[in-house]
């Protein structure tokens, strides 16, 4: 009997491991994708638990723009780290916007490392690039295809739906996920990101008898 207890508690554990590791349909581009466990599904957005990660990030100089720093991870990733070497692509490209002064503006853009440089990441040769250690997070997520427009409308309409929906979230700043390179002109897929700060509704609300 305990062996068969054994046998069924390792299937299930390999079970989450496989619904983790495995890349979503949408992240065919990326030899690595950002696993996640979808928690539960609400009309307007979903809930995902994402284990602990390791990202490579640039700040956005307003001098500059976003695409510079994305050309930085983008170096980073073809050698130019420390010790100098080749870094399979990863997904999604993470964005930061905040608004500031009644602006919409992008801080921040991430690229995560594959798994196997988790603990002990490449180091950055490039000084505007640095490593963040990312905790276990669950994520309010919304999907979207086409390119990423009309940001402030499709993050205000997310945000009204989370209050609405009496989620606990983090508001002041919300995130832009891309699973597409830029050549890539159809079935592309784009979501915004809220971090939620307490379990999700949606949760409960799956639970209930129908």
């Amino acid at each position: 009997m305990l062996l068969v207890l054994v046998v069924i508690l390792h299937l299930l554990s390999q079970s989450v491991l496989a619904q983790r590791t495995r890349k979503p349909y949408f992240c065919s581009e990326a030899e690595e994708c950002y696993s996640f466990l979808t928690i539960c599904r609400d009309p307007e957005y979903e809930a995902r638990a994402y284990e602990p990660s390791v990202w490579v990030g640039s700040r956005v100089l307003p001098t500059e723009g976003r695409y510079r720093a994305v050309s930085r991870l983008r170096d980073y990733f073809n050698k130019k780290n420390r010790p100098g070497i080749q870094i399979e692509r990863t997904a999604p490209l993470i964005t930061t916007y905040m608004d500031i002064n009644g602006e919409l503006k992008a801080t921040n853009v991430y690229l995560v490392l594959p798994r196997r440089f988790f603990t002990n990441p490449p180091y950055p040769r490039d000084i505007m690039l640095f490593l963040r250690r990312m905790p276990p997070m669950t994520i309010f997520v919304k999907s979207f295809g086409g390119w990423i427009t009309s940001l402030r409308q499709k993050s205000q309409d997310m945000f009204e739906d989370l209050l609405r929906k009496r989620d606990v979230f983090l508001q002041d700043r919300f995130y832009t996920a891309e699973y597409n390179g830029p050549l890539t002109l159809f079935n592309r897929h784009n979501e915004i990101w809220y971090l939620s700060l307490g379990p999700p509704r949606c949760q409960a609300r799956n639970r209930q008898p129908r």
